[in-house]
């Protein structure tokens, strides 16, 4: 009988660390942890080509690089889907929003570790056919 107590007595203790375990991680059974897969990026190659020239035309190219080097303004070089730690501590997905947004209103979330050197007029200078041509462009360079 004893080892039939202690045998049932080691499945009790396993059992109940078990389910400990469970509710001390937060976790459901299966769960592998917070999503963190993020939606693919669809490209408007057309949009994308125009926008390759609006930012030459523009002078986009003086302040962002196209090839993850440092500049006075952030790389578009895998900028479009990732988080962006903004100056004021949140974080911010740079999606399509984000990236039209911060063209026509460059001064409302600045990226950490970059002033606010963008100048503010393209929201009066461009159309919204452009600055989507332009965010075409970025999100081309996500990969």
């Amino acid at each position: 009988m004893r080892n039939w107590t202690e045998g049932a007595l080691a499945l009790i203790i396993v059992v109940g660390l078990g389910i400990g375990l469970l509710f001390f991680s937060g976790q459901g059974i299966g769960d592998g942890g917070p999503d963190t897969t993020q939606a693919p990026i669809v490209i408007d190659t057309d949009a994308a080509a125009r926008g390759a020239l609006e930012a030459e035309a523009q002078g986009c190219l003086q302040c962002h690089t196209t090839d993850g080097t440092l500049a006075s303004g952030p790389s578009w070089k895998g900028l479009a889907g990732s988080v962006r730690p903004l100056t004021n501590g949140e974080e911010v997905v740079a999606d399509d929003a984000y990236l039209f947004n911060s063209i026509v209103d460059p001064g409302n979330q600045i990226v950490d570790g970059y002033d606010a050197l963008m100048p503010e007029f393209y929201a009066d200078q461009l159309n919204d056919d452009q600055i989507t041509d332009l965010v075409e462009f970025i999100k081309s360079l996500a990969a």
